[in-house]
């Protein structure tokens, strides 16, 4: 091991530097037996390489959750299975993307042909707003009792002071709120 290394100078020269002696010993690594069988264990006979994907220009989500895909050749957005937007035609640049083979490898998107996108278009529902549960999971945390169960809503209290009264409702709120929805209660 050299005990000097060299350093450019200010006249242009190489100049050698010392190295501090390091202190320690060196351990020969030798790898975990499991690792290495884990190494020479085939591949599964299911098991499709990127380039073994037949790539078409229609993609679809498996997944119940929204996708999102951006890189530098382009980006995209599907949303969950099942909902419009799930099925769509993808750019020649992002077809053969590594992010998206491998995507479709670990089966969370797919590639269709024309004829099966037609068939799972006709197929998919509209997604719903999520209006509706959110304002009733709204209506339910500010409902009765709520502030005895999460302490969310309660009423100003000076530090270290009991509660007085009840809980408030989801109007009482509203009705003192800025924020709170213009159509009220609607189901």
């Amino acid at each position: 091991m050299a005990n000097t290394v060299s350093r450019s100078g200010d006249n242009g020269k190489s100049t050698p530097v010392n190295v501090p002696a390091m202190d320690g010993y060196i351990e020969e690594h030798k790898a975990d037996p499991k690792d290495l069988a884990a190494a020479r264990t085939p591949v599964a006979s299911g098991f499709k390489s990127t380039q073994d994907i037949e790539v078409s220009e229609w993609i679809e989500n498996l997944m119940d959750s929204a996708t999102n895909f951006s890189s530098p050749k382009g980006a995209f957005k599907l949303r969950p299975k099942g909902v419009h937007g799930s099925v769509q035609t993808l750019d020649e640049a992002l077809r053969r993307d590594p992010f998206v083979l491998r995507a479709v490898q670990r089966g969370k998107i797919r590639f269709l042909t024309d004829a099966e996108a037609m068939q799972r278009i006709e197929d998919l529902v509209d997604e719903d707003d999520g209006h509706h549960d959110h304002q009733h999971r709204l209506e339910e945390s500010l409902g009765a009792n709520a502030s005895e169960n999460n302490g969310m809503y309660k009423i100003p209290l000076p530090d270290e002071a009991e509660p007085k009264g009840p809980s408030q409702t989801y109007q009482q709120v509203w009705a003192n709120s800025q924020s709170a929805p213009e159509n009220g209660h609607k189901h």
